[in-house]
């Protein structure tokens, strides 16, 4: 550890320790040396973000609340970017972007486009069941809960919003919604999938003009305001931290459970999007989890291995859930061998279930 490093870190824990006491041991570690070669974080240092759309209503209020406790480092928005996961994740592979901080929605998308040539490791820190949000003044909806939503946005009149499965996980999210409705209702995927959208489930999903609507979900609000639509499948996330009106989805489909059963369940669902080259490369149903990185050409490499270890702290986990989110208890990385000393008090190694559906 450098002695500016150090010396960061002893002032921060200092202020953390005034405020209320050390958080989870995260302070007691210290940011050690970058596995990245980036430089250790010193004053004047600005944190960089890039990431999942829905981490815009979370993420800033964190990094400015580690800013604050961290001196000379600032967070401010505008070094902030928030898009679709899989754009995120090509402006690091394909424009090489630098960031010292990646998210994405899809904890599989940092193995499979950015290890190991633009990160060495994903940590996973929290997952975000798929709901329905809703305009409760649309009549055709009067009435609905979680036994009848799907025959309840089936009915004329009714548009369904989703987003773009090609640049954004929600988008095929969404799609394993659907298809898994579906397999609950009357064991055929397509069943309520194949009201919004024609092609076999596996197959690339064209939507339906006249039920489906394709929009970012960050417009969800606007789109079920303004009448556009009357309800979106979103995170819950999104639809509690911008006030929506929602519905819980069950268990089988929302993709919000990491049970054994609940894996096999979700696994049956697929679709096809378009890959980076235009050919169409099939997605299989996996759980919401976000994943997160600190790339390779990082800016600051220490700088954001410390700001994971602080989001991967217990100081953190009230922020995510009163955002919707679920944290996990401890973190998980699919490359232990590959974990910076930082970030090691934290996080254990990927159940293995879930570092199969990867490949």
């Amino acid at each position: 550890m450098s002695p500016r490093t150090f010396k960061l870190f002893a002032v921060l824990a200092a202020v953390v320790c005034l405020a209320g006491g050390f958080a989870g041991g995260w302070l007691l570690r210290g940011p050690g040396s970058s596995s990245n070669g980036g430089t250790p974080p010193t004053s004047g240092s600005t944190l960089t973000l890039v990431g999942a759309g829905s981490l815009n209503a979370v993420l800033p209020s964190i990094a400015a609340n580690f800013a604050a406790q961290t001196p000379g480092v600032s967070a401010p928005n505008a070094s902030q970017t928030y898009e679709g996961s899989i754009v995120a994740m090509h402006a690091i592979s394909q424009l090489h972007q630098a960031y010292d901080v990646a998210f994405a929605a899809d904890y599989r998308l940092i193995p499979q486009i950015l290890e190991t040539t633009y990160a060495s490791y994903e940590v996973v820190f929290a997952s975000d069941p798929v709901v329905l949000a809703y305009a409760p003044s649309a009549s055709a909806l009067s009435g609905i809960n979680e036994s009848n939503w799907a025959n309840k946005i089936e009915a004329s009149g009714v548009l369904l919003g989703v987003s773009n499965a090609s640049t954004d996980p929600l988008g095929y999210a969404a799609i394993f919604t659907l298809q898994l409705e579906g397999l609950l209702l009357s064991s055929d995927l397509g069943s309520v999938y194949g009201h919004f959208f024609t092609g076999s489930p596996g197959a690339f999903a064209k939507p339906v003009s006249a039920s489906t609507r394709l929009a970012p979900e960050t417009q969800a609000g606007t789109e079920l305001s303004a009448g556009t639509v009357q309800a979106f499948l979103v995170y819950q996330s999104y639809a509690q931290s911008a006030h929506l009106t929602f519905l819980s989805l069950p268990w089988q489909v929302n993709l919000g459970s990491l049970n054994a059963t609940a894996l096999s369940t979700y696994a049956q669902a697929s679709t096809g999007i378009l890959g980076s080259n235009r050919s169409v490369v099939v997605v299989k149903g996996s759980p919401v989890l976000f994943g997160a990185t600190v790339p390779l050409n990082a800016p600051n490499a220490a700088l954001g291995e410390l700001f994971l270890a602080y989001l991967l702290s217990p100081a953190t986990a009230p922020t995510l859930t009163a955002a919707g989110f679920v944290p996990l208890p401890v973190g998980w990385t699919d490359r232990p061998s590959a974990l910076p000393n930082a970030l090691s008090a934290n996080v254990q190694a990927l159940p293995g279930s879930l570092a199969s559906a990867i490949t």
